[in-house]
């Protein structure tokens, strides 16, 4: 729908730009940048928790161990590019500043040339995908202002995890549905175990009661034949007078 609505922009030949002033494209770029930096380094979790509303929720947002993503809003945050008259102007060359930094953060990270690749191969899509976003029609020649400073110091850069395969951002983690699964298995199992340890129980006490009963009827036998063999008072006295 997107492309659908550029092309005939384009055909009307209406200004895109006009939509998009530099400051929305400013955010959107910075929010993009910053999302970018944490999910090439496998923190997905603080990208998805980054809040690109204003540029104030976005850096406040940011969590204060990413040194290089906090040090990338406060360099640019403020920009203005007064020299150059249009947005489109001010909006390519933001860009061109932004990646220029990416750019410098990859090797910083990682030395490793795989990584590299991976961190280039993502920034290029995002950049694709930003200009189609933006309006912006990627040229080789960015424009050179006396604003732009080029690469600035970032300062030390996000702990390095797992690289993300691209800069999209994965569908929320099932841990909390892993965990009611492993909890229900739990009972289940302990379930089990005291049906066994009842069935175990019962059946150890009914032993007990029927050998206790036994005993009893064992008992009262010998104690009902020595009964038996005992004399009356008339049979003793029959048999004292005898003797």
């Amino acid at each position: 729908m997107l492309r659908i609505i550029t092309f005939v922009l384009l055909l009307l030949n209406f200004p895109l730009f006009a939509q998009i002033p530099f400051e929305k494209a400013k955010l959107e770029i910075l929010c993009q940048a910053v999302r970018f930096n944490h999910i090439q380094q496998g923190k997905i979790d603080i990208a998805r928790k980054i809040d690109c509303s204003t540029l104030q929720t976005l850096e406040k947002t940011i969590p204060n161990s990413s040194r290089a993503s906090k040090n990338i809003i406060s360099a640019y945050k403020n920009k203005a590019y007064s020299n150059l008259s249009s947005d489109e102007e001010k909006i390519k060359q933001f860009k061109k500043d932004i990646w220029k930094e990416l750019r410098s953060l990859a090797p910083r990270i990682s030395k490793s040339a795989d990584f590299q690749a991976k961190w280039k191969t993502g920034l290029d899509s995002l950049s694709a995908s930003l200009d189609k976003t933006l309006g912006i029609i990627a040229t080789d020649e960015g424009v050179q202002t006396n604003d732009s400073k080029g690469n600035t110091n970032t300062g030390e850069v996000e702990e390095m995890i797992i690289p993300a395969e691209n800069q999209k951002l994965p569908p929320p983690e099932t841990s909390s549905n892993t965990g009611l699964w492993i909890i229900a298995i739990l009972s289940i199992l302990i379930a089990f175990v005291s049906v066994g340890y009842a069935y175990l129980v019962a059946k150890t006490t009914s032993h007990r009661i029927k050998e206790m009963e036994n005993m009893f009827k064992e008992r009262y036998q010998h104690l009902d034949t020595r009964m038996d063999k005992m004399l009356t008072r008339e049979e003793f006295k029959k048999l004292t007078n005898t003797h």
